[in-house]
Protein backbone atom coordinates (compact mmCIF):
# COMPACT_ATOMS: atom_id res chain seq x y z
CA UNK A 1 0.00 0.00 0.00
CA UNK A 2 2.86 2.38 0.82
CA UNK A 3 4.41 1.64 -2.59
CA UNK A 4 1.13 2.36 -4.39
CA UNK A 5 0.73 5.58 -2.41
CA UNK A 6 4.28 6.67 -3.31
CA UNK A 7 3.73 5.92 -7.01
CA UNK A 8 0.38 7.72 -6.90
CA UNK A 9 2.01 10.82 -5.48
CA UNK A 10 4.72 10.84 -8.16
CA UNK A 11 2.40 10.26 -11.14
CA UNK A 12 -0.47 12.42 -12.31
CA UNK A 13 0.01 15.43 -14.62
CA UNK A 14 2.40 13.48 -16.86
CA UNK A 15 -0.18 10.74 -17.32
CA UNK A 16 -2.84 13.34 -18.09
CA UNK A 17 -0.48 14.83 -20.66
CA UNK A 18 -0.05 11.40 -22.28
CA UNK A 19 -3.82 10.96 -22.43
CA UNK A 20 -4.25 14.39 -24.03
CA UNK A 21 -1.63 13.53 -26.66
CA UNK A 22 -2.71 10.11 -27.81
CA UNK A 23 -6.29 10.65 -29.00
CA UNK A 24 -6.07 12.68 -32.19
CA UNK A 25 -2.37 13.06 -33.00
CA UNK A 26 -1.70 9.36 -32.51
CA UNK A 27 -4.78 7.28 -33.24
CA UNK A 28 -5.82 9.48 -36.20
CA UNK A 29 -2.79 11.36 -37.54
CA UNK A 30 -0.08 8.74 -36.90
CA UNK A 31 -2.32 6.02 -38.33
CA UNK A 32 -2.98 8.20 -41.39
CA UNK A 33 0.75 8.81 -41.82
CA UNK A 34 1.39 5.06 -41.80
CA UNK A 35 -1.48 4.41 -44.19
CA UNK A 36 -0.38 7.04 -46.73
CA UNK A 37 3.42 6.94 -46.45
CA UNK A 38 4.36 3.67 -44.76
CA UNK A 39 7.09 4.25 -42.19
CA UNK A 40 8.65 7.09 -44.19
CA UNK A 41 7.47 9.82 -41.80
CA UNK A 42 9.05 8.35 -38.67
CA UNK A 43 11.38 11.34 -38.61
CA UNK A 44 8.42 13.77 -38.25
CA UNK A 45 7.49 12.16 -34.93
CA UNK A 46 11.08 12.24 -33.72
CA UNK A 47 11.73 15.81 -34.87
CA UNK A 48 8.44 17.25 -33.59
CA UNK A 49 8.86 15.65 -30.16
CA UNK A 50 12.48 16.79 -29.96
CA UNK A 51 11.68 20.38 -30.94
CA UNK A 52 8.74 20.71 -28.57
CA UNK A 53 10.24 19.04 -25.51
CA UNK A 54 11.41 22.29 -23.80
CA UNK A 55 8.04 23.99 -24.42
CA UNK A 56 6.11 21.26 -22.64
CA UNK A 57 8.73 20.65 -19.96
CA UNK A 58 8.71 24.33 -18.99
CA UNK A 59 4.99 24.07 -18.18
CA UNK A 60 5.60 21.39 -15.57
CA UNK A 61 8.89 22.83 -14.30
CA UNK A 62 7.53 26.37 -13.99
CA UNK A 63 4.56 25.28 -11.89
CA UNK A 64 6.73 23.14 -9.60
CA UNK A 65 9.24 25.98 -9.13
CA UNK A 66 6.81 28.87 -8.62
CA UNK A 67 3.65 27.15 -7.32
CA UNK A 68 1.62 28.99 -9.97
CA UNK A 69 0.51 28.21 -13.52
CA UNK A 70 1.92 29.69 -16.71
CA UNK A 71 -1.19 31.85 -17.03
CA UNK A 72 0.03 34.19 -14.28
CA UNK A 73 3.33 34.56 -16.13
CA UNK A 74 1.52 35.33 -19.38
CA UNK A 75 -0.34 38.20 -17.71
CA UNK A 76 2.92 39.60 -16.37
CA UNK A 77 4.41 39.49 -19.87
CA UNK A 78 1.48 41.36 -21.38
CA UNK A 79 -2.04 40.91 -22.72
CA UNK A 80 -0.58 39.95 -26.13
CA UNK A 81 0.77 36.74 -24.55
CA UNK A 82 -2.67 35.91 -23.14
CA UNK A 83 -4.24 36.56 -26.55
CA UNK A 84 -1.95 34.09 -28.34
CA UNK A 85 -2.69 31.39 -25.80
CA UNK A 86 -6.42 32.19 -25.90
CA UNK A 87 -6.43 31.58 -29.67
CA UNK A 88 -5.13 28.05 -29.20
CA UNK A 89 -7.38 27.56 -26.19
CA UNK A 90 -10.41 28.32 -28.37
CA UNK A 91 -9.30 25.72 -30.92
CA UNK A 92 -8.82 23.10 -28.20
CA UNK A 93 -11.94 23.99 -26.25
CA UNK A 94 -14.39 23.70 -29.11
CA UNK A 95 -12.82 22.39 -32.33
CA UNK A 96 -10.47 19.77 -30.87
CA UNK A 97 -13.03 18.67 -28.29
CA UNK A 98 -15.75 18.21 -30.90
CA UNK A 99 -13.36 16.27 -33.16
CA UNK A 100 -12.24 13.96 -30.34
CA UNK A 101 -15.82 13.44 -29.18
CA UNK A 102 -16.89 12.60 -32.74
CA UNK A 103 -14.13 9.98 -33.11
CA UNK A 104 -14.96 8.50 -29.70
CA UNK A 105 -18.65 8.33 -30.61
CA UNK A 106 -17.81 6.67 -33.93
CA UNK A 107 -15.72 4.05 -32.14
CA UNK A 108 -18.44 3.31 -29.59
CA UNK A 109 -21.10 3.07 -32.29
CA UNK A 110 -18.95 0.70 -34.30
CA UNK A 111 -17.73 -1.46 -31.42
CA UNK A 112 -21.05 -1.77 -29.60
CA UNK A 113 -23.21 -1.78 -32.74
CA UNK A 114 -25.48 0.89 -31.29
CA UNK A 115 -26.46 2.55 -34.55
CA UNK A 116 -27.00 5.93 -32.87
CA UNK A 117 -27.03 9.14 -34.84
CA UNK A 118 -23.45 10.58 -34.69
CA UNK A 119 -24.70 13.83 -33.12
CA UNK A 120 -26.72 11.95 -30.49
CA UNK A 121 -23.80 9.63 -29.64
CA UNK A 122 -21.38 12.53 -29.40
CA UNK A 123 -23.77 14.56 -27.26
CA UNK A 124 -24.16 11.64 -24.83
CA UNK A 125 -20.38 11.38 -24.49
CA UNK A 126 -19.92 15.12 -23.94
CA UNK A 127 -22.68 15.30 -21.33
CA UNK A 128 -21.38 12.18 -19.54
CA UNK A 129 -17.86 13.59 -19.43
CA UNK A 130 -19.15 16.92 -18.12
CA UNK A 131 -21.10 15.25 -15.30
CA UNK A 132 -18.10 13.09 -14.35
CA UNK A 133 -15.76 16.09 -14.14
CA UNK A 134 -18.20 18.34 -12.31
CA UNK A 135 -18.97 15.67 -9.71
CA UNK A 136 -15.50 14.18 -9.27
CA UNK A 137 -13.17 17.19 -9.53
CA UNK A 138 -9.43 16.67 -10.05
CA UNK A 139 -8.79 13.63 -7.82
CA UNK A 140 -11.29 11.31 -9.51
CA UNK A 141 -10.40 12.67 -12.95
CA UNK A 142 -6.69 11.95 -12.42
CA UNK A 143 -7.24 8.42 -11.12
CA UNK A 144 -9.59 7.43 -13.96
CA UNK A 145 -7.36 8.92 -16.65
CA UNK A 146 -4.17 7.38 -15.24
CA UNK A 147 -5.86 3.96 -15.24
CA UNK A 148 -6.89 4.47 -18.87
CA UNK A 149 -3.33 5.49 -19.84
CA UNK A 150 -1.83 2.35 -18.29
CA UNK A 151 -4.54 0.19 -19.90
CA UNK A 152 -4.22 1.51 -23.44
CA UNK A 153 -0.42 1.52 -23.30
CA UNK A 154 -0.31 -2.18 -22.42
CA UNK A 155 -2.96 -3.09 -25.01
CA UNK A 156 -1.40 -1.09 -27.85
CA UNK A 157 2.02 -2.64 -27.18
CA UNK A 158 0.38 -6.07 -27.36
CA UNK A 159 -1.26 -5.09 -30.67
CA UNK A 160 2.09 -3.93 -32.09
CA UNK A 161 3.81 -7.18 -31.11
CA UNK A 162 1.03 -9.11 -32.83
CA UNK A 163 1.19 -6.90 -35.93
CA UNK A 164 4.95 -6.75 -36.40
CA UNK A 165 5.30 -10.18 -38.12
CA UNK A 166 2.88 -8.94 -40.79
CA UNK A 167 5.11 -5.98 -41.74
CA UNK A 168 6.30 -6.46 -45.34
CA UNK A 169 7.03 -2.88 -46.41
CA UNK A 170 9.63 -2.20 -49.08
CA UNK A 171 12.84 -0.35 -48.05
CA UNK A 172 11.69 2.75 -49.95
CA UNK A 173 8.69 3.07 -47.60
CA UNK A 174 11.00 3.27 -44.60
CA UNK A 175 13.33 5.86 -46.09
CA UNK A 176 12.74 9.42 -44.82
CA UNK A 177 13.16 10.70 -48.40
CA UNK A 178 9.59 11.31 -49.58
CA UNK A 179 8.37 13.38 -52.52
CA UNK A 180 7.76 16.81 -50.98
CA UNK A 181 4.85 18.03 -53.07
CA UNK A 182 2.46 20.62 -51.64
CA UNK A 183 -0.01 17.99 -50.37
CA UNK A 184 2.73 16.11 -48.52
CA UNK A 185 4.23 19.28 -47.02
CA UNK A 186 0.82 20.39 -45.71
CA UNK A 187 0.16 16.95 -44.24
CA UNK A 188 3.57 16.92 -42.53
CA UNK A 189 2.80 20.34 -41.02
CA UNK A 190 -0.61 19.17 -39.82
CA UNK A 191 0.94 15.92 -38.53
CA UNK A 192 3.69 17.76 -36.64
CA UNK A 193 1.31 20.47 -35.44
CA UNK A 194 -0.24 18.14 -32.89
CA UNK A 195 2.70 15.81 -32.37
CA UNK A 196 2.70 14.91 -29.57
CA UNK A 197 0.00 17.58 -29.08
CA UNK A 198 -0.54 21.33 -29.44
CA UNK A 199 2.02 23.38 -27.47
CA UNK A 200 -0.77 25.10 -25.54
CA UNK A 201 -0.98 21.87 -23.54
CA UNK A 202 2.08 23.15 -21.67
CA UNK A 203 -0.31 25.50 -19.86
CA UNK A 204 -2.58 22.55 -19.06
CA UNK A 205 0.45 20.75 -17.66
CA UNK A 206 1.20 23.67 -15.34
CA UNK A 207 -2.44 23.80 -14.21
CA UNK A 208 -2.45 20.06 -13.48
CA UNK A 209 0.73 20.36 -11.42
CA UNK A 210 -0.95 23.08 -9.36
CA UNK A 211 -4.10 20.95 -9.01
CA UNK A 212 -1.96 17.94 -8.01
CA UNK A 213 -0.30 20.03 -5.29
CA UNK A 214 -3.71 21.03 -3.97
CA UNK A 215 -4.89 17.41 -4.07
CA UNK A 216 -1.76 16.22 -2.19
CA UNK A 217 -2.03 19.12 0.26
CA UNK A 218 1.65 19.85 -0.35
CA UNK A 219 3.69 21.28 -3.25
CA UNK A 220 4.81 18.95 -6.03
CA UNK A 221 8.61 19.03 -5.95
CA UNK A 222 10.63 19.87 -9.09
CA UNK A 223 12.10 16.36 -9.02
CA UNK A 224 8.64 14.75 -8.90
CA UNK A 225 7.39 17.02 -11.67
CA UNK A 226 10.37 16.19 -13.91
CA UNK A 227 10.05 12.42 -13.40
CA UNK A 228 6.30 12.44 -14.00
CA UNK A 229 6.58 14.62 -17.11
CA UNK A 230 9.43 12.65 -18.71
CA UNK A 231 7.61 9.36 -18.17
CA UNK A 232 4.48 10.71 -19.85
CA UNK A 233 6.36 12.47 -22.66
CA UNK A 234 8.60 9.63 -23.77
CA UNK A 235 5.77 7.16 -23.29
CA UNK A 236 3.52 9.07 -25.66
CA UNK A 237 6.34 9.40 -28.22
CA UNK A 238 6.73 5.61 -28.18
CA UNK A 239 2.99 5.18 -28.73
CA UNK A 240 3.14 7.52 -31.75
CA UNK A 241 5.62 5.14 -33.42
CA UNK A 242 3.32 2.23 -32.53
CA UNK A 243 0.37 3.81 -34.35
CA UNK A 244 2.55 4.69 -37.34
CA UNK A 245 3.50 1.02 -37.65
CA UNK A 246 -0.09 -0.15 -37.20
CA UNK A 247 -1.29 2.20 -39.96
CA UNK A 248 1.49 0.99 -42.26
CA UNK A 249 0.70 -2.68 -41.64
CA UNK A 250 -3.09 -2.63 -41.66
CA UNK A 251 -3.85 0.16 -44.13
CA UNK A 252 -0.85 0.82 -46.36
CA UNK A 253 -0.28 -2.83 -47.16
CA UNK A 254 -3.99 -3.41 -47.74
CA UNK A 255 -4.23 -0.39 -50.07
CA UNK A 256 -7.12 1.17 -48.13
CA UNK A 257 -7.67 4.93 -48.09
CA UNK A 258 -8.61 6.68 -44.84
CA UNK A 259 -12.33 7.45 -44.60
CA UNK A 260 -13.47 11.07 -44.49
CA UNK A 261 -16.01 10.37 -41.72
CA UNK A 262 -15.37 9.60 -38.08
CA UNK A 263 -17.68 6.57 -38.12
CA UNK A 264 -16.04 5.30 -41.31
CA UNK A 265 -12.55 5.69 -39.84
CA UNK A 266 -13.61 3.87 -36.68
CA UNK A 267 -14.94 0.98 -38.76
CA UNK A 268 -11.72 0.79 -40.78
CA UNK A 269 -9.57 0.96 -37.67
CA UNK A 270 -11.36 -1.92 -35.97
CA UNK A 271 -11.97 -4.03 -39.07
CA UNK A 272 -8.38 -4.03 -40.30
CA UNK A 273 -7.00 -5.08 -36.95
CA UNK A 274 -9.28 -8.08 -36.65
CA UNK A 275 -8.76 -9.00 -40.32
CA UNK A 276 -4.98 -9.04 -39.99
CA UNK A 277 -4.61 -10.43 -36.46
CA UNK A 278 -7.77 -12.44 -36.03
CA UNK A 279 -11.24 -12.03 -34.56
CA UNK A 280 -9.94 -13.08 -31.16
CA UNK A 281 -7.96 -9.79 -30.95
CA UNK A 282 -11.07 -7.65 -31.36
CA UNK A 283 -11.66 -7.14 -27.59
CA UNK A 284 -8.03 -6.01 -27.13
CA UNK A 285 -8.23 -3.40 -29.87
CA UNK A 286 -11.76 -2.32 -28.89
CA UNK A 287 -10.91 -1.70 -25.24
CA UNK A 288 -7.64 0.06 -26.15
CA UNK A 289 -9.34 2.35 -28.68
CA UNK A 290 -12.13 3.33 -26.29
CA UNK A 291 -9.67 3.91 -23.44
CA UNK A 292 -7.49 6.10 -25.67
CA UNK A 293 -10.26 8.31 -26.99
CA UNK A 294 -12.26 8.65 -23.78
CA UNK A 295 -9.16 9.58 -21.77
CA UNK A 296 -8.28 12.23 -24.39
CA UNK A 297 -11.81 13.59 -24.26
CA UNK A 298 -11.69 13.78 -20.46
CA UNK A 299 -8.37 15.66 -20.46
CA UNK A 300 -9.65 18.23 -22.97
CA UNK A 301 -12.92 18.63 -21.09
CA UNK A 302 -10.98 19.29 -17.88
CA UNK A 303 -8.02 21.33 -19.16
CA UNK A 304 -9.78 23.94 -21.29
CA UNK A 305 -12.30 25.07 -18.66
CA UNK A 306 -9.52 24.98 -16.04
CA UNK A 307 -7.37 27.26 -18.23
CA UNK A 308 -10.24 29.62 -19.03
CA UNK A 309 -11.15 29.85 -15.34
CA UNK A 310 -7.49 30.60 -14.62
CA UNK A 311 -7.49 33.47 -17.13
CA UNK A 312 -10.71 34.95 -15.72
CA UNK A 313 -9.55 34.65 -12.10
CA UNK A 314 -6.16 36.23 -12.87
CA UNK A 315 -7.84 39.06 -14.74
CA UNK A 316 -10.19 39.70 -11.82
CA UNK A 317 -7.31 39.60 -9.33
CA UNK A 318 -5.49 42.26 -11.37
CA UNK A 319 -8.52 44.50 -11.02
CA UNK A 320 -8.82 43.82 -7.29
CA UNK A 321 -12.25 42.21 -7.70
CA UNK A 322 -12.75 39.91 -4.69
CA UNK A 323 -16.34 38.93 -5.43
CA UNK A 324 -17.26 35.38 -6.34
CA UNK A 325 -16.98 34.95 -10.14
CA UNK A 326 -20.22 34.54 -12.07
CA UNK A 327 -18.59 31.84 -14.24
CA UNK A 328 -16.45 29.08 -12.71
CA UNK A 329 -14.74 25.85 -13.80
CA UNK A 330 -18.08 24.01 -13.77
CA UNK A 331 -19.78 26.73 -15.81
CA UNK A 332 -17.06 26.59 -18.46
CA UNK A 333 -17.40 22.79 -18.70
CA UNK A 334 -21.09 23.27 -19.55
CA UNK A 335 -20.17 26.00 -22.06
CA UNK A 336 -17.59 23.74 -23.69
CA UNK A 337 -20.05 20.87 -23.91
CA UNK A 338 -22.71 23.02 -25.60
CA UNK A 339 -20.18 24.68 -27.92
CA UNK A 340 -18.75 21.36 -29.11
CA UNK A 341 -22.24 20.00 -29.82
CA UNK A 342 -23.08 23.16 -31.79
CA UNK A 343 -19.91 22.87 -33.90
CA UNK A 344 -20.67 19.25 -34.77
CA UNK A 345 -24.24 20.19 -35.66
CA UNK A 346 -23.33 23.12 -37.91
CA UNK A 347 -19.79 22.79 -39.22
CA UNK A 348 -18.56 19.19 -39.18
CA UNK A 349 -18.58 18.52 -42.96
CA UNK A 350 -15.25 16.77 -43.51
CA UNK A 351 -13.59 14.78 -40.76
CA UNK A 352 -10.03 14.95 -42.12
CA UNK A 353 -10.24 18.64 -43.09
CA UNK A 354 -11.49 19.52 -39.63
CA UNK A 355 -8.59 17.71 -37.94
CA UNK A 356 -6.08 19.32 -40.32
CA UNK A 357 -7.47 22.79 -39.63
CA UNK A 358 -7.19 22.38 -35.86
CA UNK A 359 -3.67 20.97 -36.01
CA UNK A 360 -2.50 23.63 -38.46
CA UNK A 361 -3.78 26.49 -36.28
CA UNK A 362 -1.94 24.91 -33.37
CA UNK A 363 1.25 24.89 -35.43
CA UNK A 364 0.93 28.56 -36.44
CA UNK A 365 0.68 29.80 -32.85
CA UNK A 366 3.33 27.34 -31.59
CA UNK A 367 6.34 29.71 -32.03
CA UNK A 368 4.63 32.39 -29.92
CA UNK A 369 3.69 29.94 -27.15
CA UNK A 370 7.26 28.60 -27.16
CA UNK A 371 8.60 32.15 -26.87
CA UNK A 372 6.44 33.16 -23.90
CA UNK A 373 7.11 29.82 -22.14
CA UNK A 374 10.83 30.43 -22.56
CA UNK A 375 10.50 33.92 -21.08
CA UNK A 376 8.46 32.53 -18.19
CA UNK A 377 10.99 29.82 -17.32
CA UNK A 378 13.92 32.22 -17.33
CA UNK A 379 12.11 35.08 -15.59
CA UNK A 380 12.75 36.40 -12.09
CA UNK A 381 9.72 34.44 -10.86
CA UNK A 382 11.78 31.23 -11.08
CA UNK A 383 14.67 30.95 -8.58
CA UNK A 384 18.03 30.73 -10.34
CA UNK A 385 18.71 27.37 -8.70
CA UNK A 386 15.60 25.93 -10.40
CA UNK A 387 16.12 27.44 -13.85
CA UNK A 388 17.29 24.99 -16.57
CA UNK A 389 20.94 24.87 -17.57
CA UNK A 390 22.52 26.39 -20.66
CA UNK A 391 22.02 23.30 -22.82
CA UNK A 392 18.23 23.29 -22.27
CA UNK A 393 18.12 27.06 -22.84
CA UNK A 394 19.84 26.63 -26.21
CA UNK A 395 17.57 23.67 -27.00
CA UNK A 396 14.55 25.90 -26.33
CA UNK A 397 15.88 28.65 -28.62
CA UNK A 398 16.55 26.12 -31.37
CA UNK A 399 13.01 24.78 -30.98
CA UNK A 400 11.53 28.26 -31.33
CA UNK A 401 13.50 28.82 -34.54
CA UNK A 402 12.32 25.50 -35.98
CA UNK A 403 8.68 26.15 -35.06
CA UNK A 404 8.82 29.60 -36.65
CA UNK A 405 10.34 28.12 -39.82
CA UNK A 406 7.63 25.46 -40.09
CA UNK A 407 4.91 28.07 -39.53
CA UNK A 408 6.36 30.17 -42.35
CA UNK A 409 6.44 27.11 -44.63
CA UNK A 410 2.78 26.44 -43.88
CA UNK A 411 1.84 30.01 -44.77
CA UNK A 412 3.89 29.85 -47.96
CA UNK A 413 2.62 26.51 -49.25
CA UNK A 414 -0.87 26.48 -47.74
CA UNK A 415 -2.00 30.10 -48.03
CA UNK A 416 0.07 32.01 -50.60
CA UNK A 417 0.42 29.17 -53.14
Amino acid sequence: MNLLKTVGEKLGPGMLFAAACVGTSHLVQSTRAGADYGLALWWVILLACFIKYPVFYFGSAYAAATKESLIESYFRQGRWAVCFFSLELFVNMFIATSAVALITGGLLNNILGLGFNPLAMTSILLVTSSILLISGKYHLFEKITTAFVVLFTVLILIAVLLAFPNLTLKPVEISPLVALDTKTILFIIAFAGWMPTAVGASVFQSLWVCAKSKDLKRPVTPQEARFDFNLGYFGTMTLAFCFLLLGAVFMRQEGIAISESAAGFAGQFMGLFTQAIGQWAYPIIAIAAIAIMFSTLLTLMDACPRALAGIINTLRAEKGDKREPLLSYNSFIVLQCLGAILIILLFMRSFKSFIDFATSVAFLVAPFIAFINHRAMFSSAVPLSLQPGLWLKMWSLLGMLCLATFAFCYLYFGVFN
